[in-house]
């Protein structure tokens, strides 16, 4: 079986779907009966082997407003490598050109296209049209829009969400193939880490202070303005002994104006880029607490690393992660992004006397949202569409795998 994967939302300074695409290729590689391709936007065309995986680099245009994203366009390379590869199955994650692209290939070599809902398309740009156009814009575009959406994703022969939130969304806005699999993050490397004390040394925080964490894009939409905000709400109220300090642990388009906070404020620390496995484990464990402001997520698999760390997440309701922190007690959510709730929600936490152990956290990770039962349930999708069976036929046990890895997963954490 040969998968591929065509990957607009791919950049090289990190990211949800990055991560996504190499957990895949680390998986794939221990699979000796898949072979993966990947096509991926560049500066360059080039060719490189990571695991397993060939990695097609499509030379593509620089994406407007972005410092790493790139435009995947190039129709008759992508063309080319397909005819070329003759995957069996094909693989989206966008609903963008590259998407039609591989409808078309797929026709071409008679393949199966599946689409992995990576980002929710509806929502995200009718935030944009209601910030430039106004809210009344918004309401006359959001039917073409959906029309958009069930006019392509209705094509493919299975559209995989990682959330059951927005799978409901989608089949409301009239999707017939959807399959909900999560997402899954890699319990081998994202768990307790001792140097986060380290960290906690080096920013000069002392015991009683809270070191407040968020790990990802600056971008508008992960809400990086309103978390900087929240630093003014506590700094006048923390909620407890000591301060609260923030870490921000990233690049993005707002990188300006974090430069600009870090000439003001003693709260603030920023770590731009991290391509380290241990330190990123670190800087999560050094954390007491991981805020998620953004309100436009399709799952938050930076959710997922912080607990298999240890570490509690706080987020925003209906922003898109809530599955991420199912069986956490208490469960506290800020009810909206704004500055002074998403302040509140942090000091309810502080004042939390009894809750999850962090080993109880990683525990609850390292039984439902491994990678490895993220990329069994897509390898059993896979071959459920091409023996010809339909998405609407595909189940799976939520729990499925738990039990065999319950005491290794019980032994990995008491060792940690």
């Amino acid at each position: 079986m040969k998968i591929c994967d065509v990957v607009q939302f791919y950049s090289p300074l990190g990211g949800g779907v990055r991560r996504y695409v190499h957990d895949k290729s680390r998986y794939f590689a221990e699979q000796p009966d898949i072979e993966h391709v990947i096509i991926i936007p560049s500066d360059q065309n080039a060719i490189e082997y990571r695991f397993k995986s060939k990695v097609y680099h499509v030379k593509s245009l620089r994406l407007v407003g972005s410092i790493s994203y790139r435009m995947l366009l190039n129709r008759n390379r992508i063309l080319e490598i397909m005819d070329e590869e003759r995957p069996d199955l094909i693989e989206v994650g966008d609903p963008y050109r590259s998407a039609w692209i591989a409808l078309e290939a797929g026709r071409r070599l008679n393949a199966p296209v599946v689409a992995f809902y990576h980002s929710d398309f509806p929502r995200a740009l009718g935030r944009t049209i209601r910030r430039f156009c106004g809210e009344s814009i918004e309401t006359l575009l959001s039917a073409p829009i959906n029309r958009y959406i069930t006019g392509l994703y209705n094509q493919m022969s299975a559209t995989v969400v990682a959330s059951q939130r927005l799978r409901t969304i989608l089949i409301e806005c009239g999707l017939n193939n959807t399959v909900n699999i999560p997402l899954g993050t890699d319990i081998t490397v994202f768990r307790p880490n001792p140097n986060g004390e380290r960290i906690r040394q080096a920013i000069g925080l002392e015991d009683d202070d809270m070191l407040l964490l968020f790990v990802g894009r600056l971008a508008r939409e992960k809400s990086i303005r309103n978390l900087l905000r929240m630093l003014e709400e506590l700094k006048r109220d923390p909620g407890g002994p000591g301060r609260c300090h923030l870490l921000l642990v990233g690049d993005g388009e707002l990188r300006k104006l974090v430069e600009r906070q870090l000439e003001v404020r003693d709260d603030l620390t920023w770590f731009r880029y991290c391509n380290d496995a241990d330190q990123l484990t670190a800087y999560y464990s050094a954390a007491d607490l991981f805020v998620h402001a953004g309100k436009w997520e399709t799952f938050g698999l930076t959710s997922l690393e912080a607990q298999a760390c240890g570490t509690r997440v706080a987020l925003v309701k209906g922003g898109g992660m809530e599955e991420t922190v199912q069986g956490e007690e208490p469960p506290i959510v800020s009810e909206t992004d704004e500055p002074g709730d998403l302040a509140g929600a942090v000091r309810r936490i502080r004042a939390i006397k009894r809750g999850q152990t962090p080993e109880e956290r990683r525990l609850r990770i390292v039984e439902n949202f491994s990678i490895e039962l993220t990329m069994e349930r897509l390898a059993r999708l896979y071959r459920h569409l091409l023996a010809g069976r339909s998405a609407s036929e595909f189940s799976f046990q939520r729990n499925e795998g738990a039990s065999e890895s319950r005491d290794e997963s019980r032994n990995q954490t008491l060792q940690v």
